[in-house]
Formats: structure tokens, sequence, C-alpha cells
């Protein structure tokens, strides 16, 4: 009981009111599915590179490729794109190792200009409320030719509860789309630093083990049959 109304009094009376709930059942549903997105798609990319280092000095690109494979998040579809690509140069991997982080960043932030726009939209809407039940208030003052202090305060006050509520749903709302857009921003920069680092390692690894030894000078090139053209490599995405 609020105002010696209960709440289906109290929506049934503004249609404000029932603007407002649906508003707040769809911020609700908003956030929930991004705290689940997020969850399931977290990663540790300093773990992540370190197995990434093991897994091509013991196995090749092969086994590194059916690690990365099974990563259900970023950091795993990142591994298998350069894995997949590794014939490219430094700048073509780099190049395309970004498109793929452009994405998700996209993936992190769908949804959020929903979750902000009824952050802003349930404030107004409650002011609307407020203002609609004002004009009522005095509206019905002015027809019935009585009013006082106390049938003025009662029009107010009841007018009011329509911000009242806006801001209860404006304010969570409002905080968790600024959670998620740092959050958001964030991933995509850890995910941006992981790809340069990778982009060495694997640099790394395609030259080979280096020694201290001296190199033998190369012996004289032998006359070879003409061979077809080699396939262009190509790349995956």
């Amino acid at each position: 009981m609020i105002m010696g109304q209960s709440m289906v009094e109290i929506f049934r009376n503004s249609i404000v009111m029932i603007v407002l709930l649906f508003a707040s059942i769809a911020a609700l549903a908003l956030v929930i599915e991004r705290f689940w997105y997020f969850s399931r798609n977290r990663f540790n990319s300093a773990k992540g590179l370190i197995e990434m280092r093991r897994l091509l000095k013991n196995g090749g690109t092969a086994e590194a490729l059916n690690w990365s494979q099974k990563m259900k998040s970023p950091l795993g579809r990142l591994f298998t794109l350069a894995l997949q690509n590794i014939s490219l140069t430094g700048d073509e991997l780099s190049d395309l190792l970004y498109s793929l982080i452009l994405e998700e960043r996209m993936r992190y932030e769908r949804l959020l200009g929903g979750m902000g726009t009824l952050a802003n939209a349930a404030t107004l809407l409650g002011l609307l409320g407020t203002v609609m039940g004002l004009i009522q208030a005095f509206h019905n003052i002015a027809v019935t030719g009585s009013g006082g202090p106390v049938v003025v305060s009662a029009g107010i006050a009841q007018a009011l509860m329509t911000t009242a509520f806006g801001l209860i749903i404006g304010i969570p709302t409002l905080f968790f789309y600024n959670y998620f857009s740092k959050k958001a921003s964030d991933m995509a920069m850890t995910l941006e630093g992981t790809s340069d680092r990778l982009i060495v390692l694997l640099a790394r690894f395609k030259k080979g083990p280096q020694t201290g030894s001296p190199v033998a000078p190369p012996a004289p090139p032998r006359p070879q049959p003409q061979a077809a053209p080699a396939k262009d490599a190509g790349w995956e995405f």
C-alpha cells in the first residue's frame, strides 16, 4: 500500500505508470542478458598467450589451432583467426585481427543503446506523469470550485509518484549502461594488445629456433626442373 492505495490501483489510474512498468521489465531483461553475455565471454589474455606459446613450441600450429577452436570466447576466436592465416605478413595479419576486434566490440555493445534509451526515457516519462497529474489535480479544483492545502497536497503527492518511479528505473539502468560500456571498451583494448603480442609470437615461431652457432655458407644451387607456379596461400576470415 502506498498513500492508502494498492499498486494495482496506482497503475490502473495512470497510463504513464503502466508504460513505466513495461520499461522497467525491458530494462531488467537487458541487464540480465548483458550480464549473461559478459560472464560467458570472459577471458584471460595473459594465460592464453602463455598457453599458446607452449603449444606452438611443443605441438606446432595444428595442436594450437585445435586448442583455440575449443575456446568459446573472443580470445579463442582471435587465436583461431591468427593461426588460420599464419602465412600472411605481419601487417596483413594485424589488419585482419583488427577487423575481428571491431566485430567483437559490436557484440559487446549490442543492446546497450536500448539500455541507455530506457534510462533516459524512464526519467522523462516520470516527469511527464507528474505534469499530467498536476494538470488533472488543478483542473478538478477549478471545476469543483473547492480546494485547500489538504486537497492540493494530496493531488501533488500522487502526481509526484510517477517521477519517483521513473527515477527508480532510470538511475540503476543508467548505472548498468555505463558499467557495460566501460567493460566493452576495456575488453576491446585488451584484445588489441593481445593481437599485437600474438603477431610477434607467430613471427618468431615462423622464423624457427635461433642458435648462436655459425652458419655454414650455402651450397651452390643445383639446376631444378621447372615446377608449376605455387598457389596463392590466400587468407580466411
